[in-house]
């Protein structure tokens, strides 16, 4: 009898622990409503570098418990303006389209720990985790350890992109002469403060 209950009490353990609420999946994407990120090209002088700034704001998020977590994003530039829905499940991030379905898988379900996946004829590896070097810009409480991702299109240089949690990406390089350029960074993250409506 003593033997069985001895076999019993590391199984009973294993089961709570199987019971355990799990973390839920890392998001490497903007979700938090009103979170706005500028972007630019740092291999571009000045001022074309500016001029061409892009500037991305969550402008609506559905990140309640429970798949699928949709978010838009309004991207914005001094030429154009767009608005694109994304959904994150199970760590993959995906461009959905005016039907709803999905347009371009940008990253897989289980990422970080899928390591390798082909969308629309684009190869991409995981290469590694790094911690963002331009991670001055953010908060002390965000993670500056993100994760690369090369992609290797058919034709074409190849890229590399950071991405970090609770932001998506923040750099992204581009494959030239044998070495590789920045053409992307974040360079700036907040959360702008709207304008107030005039008082009666």
């Amino acid at each position: 009898m003593r033997g069985v209950l001895s076999l019993a009490a590391p199984a009973v353990l294993l089961l709570g622990l199987a019971c355990q609420p799990r973390a839920a999946s890392p998001v490497y994407g903007p979700w938090e409503e009103g979170l706005t990120l500028a972007f630019e090209d740092p291999s571009q002088p000045q001022p074309q570098r500016s001029l061409d700034r892009l500037q991305v704001r969550v402008a609506r998020s559905s990140m309640a418990p429970g798949p699928p977590r949709l978010v838009q994003l309004d991207q914005t530039s001094l030429r154009s303006q767009m608005s694109t829905v994304v959904r994150y499940q199970d760590g993959g991030i995906a461009l959905m389209g005016a039907d709803g379905q999905v347009v371009a898988q940008t990253l897989p379900p289980g990422f970080p720990a899928t390591t390798t996946w082909v969308d629309r004829g684009v190869e991409f590896r995981v290469v590694g985790r790094a911690t963002w070097e331009g991670a001055a810009i953010l908060p002390a409480t965000s993670d500056p350890v993100g994760v690369w991702v090369e992609a290797r299109p058919p034709q074409g240089p190849r890229r590399r992109i950071l991405y970090l949690p609770n932001l998506g990406e923040v750099e992204s390089q581009e494959e030239r002469g044998g070495s590789w350029v920045t053409v992307n960074r974040l360079v700036a993250r907040g959360f702008p403060d709207l304008a107030l409506a005039p008082r009666p």
